[in-house]
């Protein structure tokens, strides 16, 4: 991409920062073109400076453009293992607990795949003790509609795929050919709610942050950034559970120990 478009691209996020009052300056350049060009194509535009035009006339469309930056792609369990190795990360942190306390946030919940997951892992766990505990799983994205769509928590089966027989029948209701509602017991420990992780202020006093596959598309600064927040807001031996492509680096490898490297999953220090 030549320098006059990296300019163009720049203009684009200035805009749509002014409109809806929010900074995604850092989002990569390269991630947020890509997302541009489909915009593009969708409107019948030809030129980025026709975009521009377009959008400066038509704020509604900063709208439509923020939520193609959403990554809203996901499925239960997804990685499979990761999944297995969390499961006895979290019966150790359970078993060290002295209050019967859980607080976790899934950080970019996209259409709540994720923190149900967890609410399901966690049930498996405790079985008939879940009831002795107090949990809450702090679920949260940018997008106001994968949240609308997560409350309801209604998945086709292709989202389901890693769930057994057993586990589907379990925690889910079928409503449909291929249509799955998740149980009211999955969905009351989950809180969902919209966050902005780069400007809200983070939660507090977490024992582990998901932030799975989300900051691959920030720039290294915003990464550092986001990081700081996630160390700010564990508690002290809380874990940090990150995507197959992400890692802790820089000054986050002071302030995070792996504990699985391959699952990158990270440690408070």
């Amino acid at each position: 991409m030549e320098a006059l478009q990296y300019s163009a691209i720049r203009k684009v996020k200035e805009i749509v920062g002014r409109i809806k009052g929010m900074d995604i300056s850092g989002y990569k350049d390269d991630f947020v073109a890509r997302r541009i060009r489909a915009r593009i194509i969708a409107l019948g535009l030809e030129t980025l400076g026709e975009y521009i035009r377009y959008l400066q006339r038509n704020p509604s469309e900063a709208d439509k453009l923020l939520d193609s930056l959403s990554i809203n792609v996901s499925e239960f369990f997804r990685d499979p293992w990761v999944w297995d190795v969390l499961k006895d990360i979290f019966k150790r942190i359970i078993a060290e607990k002295k209050i019967k306390v859980l607080r976790i946030w899934s950080a970019g919940c996209s259409k709540g795949e994720e923190p149900y997951s967890i609410s399901i892992l966690l049930h498996e766990i405790l079985g008939k003790r879940i009831s002795e505990y107090s949990i809450t799983i702090y679920a949260t994205d940018i997008d106001r509609d994968a949240l609308r769509s997560a409350e309801k928590g209604i998945y086709n089966i292709s989202s389901l795929r890693n769930l057994s027989k057993s586990l589907l029948e379990k925690y889910f209701i079928k409503i449909g050919p291929a249509t799955y509602m998740v149980k009211p017991e999955v969905k009351k420990l989950v809180k969902f709610k919209r966050h902005d992780m780069i400007k809200d202020p983070p939660f507090m006093f977490m024992d582990a942050i998901f932030c799975r596959n989300v900051l691959i598309y920030f720039s290294r600064d915003l990464q550092e950034k986001v990081l700081r927040k996630f160390h700010m807001a564990l508690r002290t031996g809380g874990i940090l559970i990150l995507g197959a492509s992400e890692y802790a680096f820089g000054d986050a490898l002071k302030m995070f120990k792996p504990l699985n490297t391959r699952a990158r999953i990270f440690m408070k220090i």
